[in-house]
């Protein structure tokens, strides 16, 4: 019987991390092209009946969902309900630790394949546009294109990933769409 011998639990998050960076869900080197974009959550906001929330992990991946919704129908149109057409994306949630008296602001990294039909002025503007109808949506966007696989690793850093029970949390596994060739 082979056993294992002990070690403490850093070894195994980084032996964790490293296989999921090799899965091949999580590699874009067969995308064209690939868009960067961070969408920042609103710290909290008001619930109709007037009380105050915080945003927490479900409201942050529920506003996601939306956004993904939103931008893959503005994008395709009907083929998007109608034969789930989608863009290719890879998300990653973090919450960043640099406001000490707010514990930090939740904020997604996402890396798109952006559609061939679109140029990407007009690609980033459907971003910007799509996100602002969330209700979580903060004005804070960032959208760049021509990323290279170096902003996959920087997504899948151990970093501000502190708030989750395991590091794979961060990575919104319902959300993600990376089909290894077009169906």
């Amino acid at each position: 019987m082979n056993i294992e011998p002990y070690d403490d639990e850093t070894q195994r998050q980084k032996r964790q991390r490293k296989k999921i960076k090799e899965v091949e869900l999580l590699c874009a080197g067969h995308w064209r092209s690939i868009f960067d974009v961070t969408l920042t959550i609103k710290q909290r906001r008001r619930a109709n009946n007037g009380k105050w929330f915080c945003a927490d992990e479900v409201q942050c991946q529920q506003a996601f969902w939306h956004f993904r919704d939103f931008l893959n129908r503005a994008v395709y149109g009907t083929a998007a309900r109608r034969y789930g057409k989608r863009l290719r994306m890879i998300p990653v949630l973090e919450k960043s630790t640099d406001r000490k008296s707010t514990g930090g602001r939740w904020h997604y990294h996402v890396a798109i394949e952006p559609p061939t039909h679109l140029d990407e002025v007009e690609f980033e503007a459907l971003i910007h546009k799509c996100w602002a109808k969330t209700d979580w949506g903060y004005r804070e966007v960032k959208v760049r294109d021509n990323a290279n696989s170096g902003w996959i690793k920087y997504m899948l850093k151990p970093s501000q990933k502190s708030c989750f029970d395991g590091w794979a949390d961060c990575i919104d596994w319902f959300s993600l769409n990376n089909p290894v060739a077009d169906a």
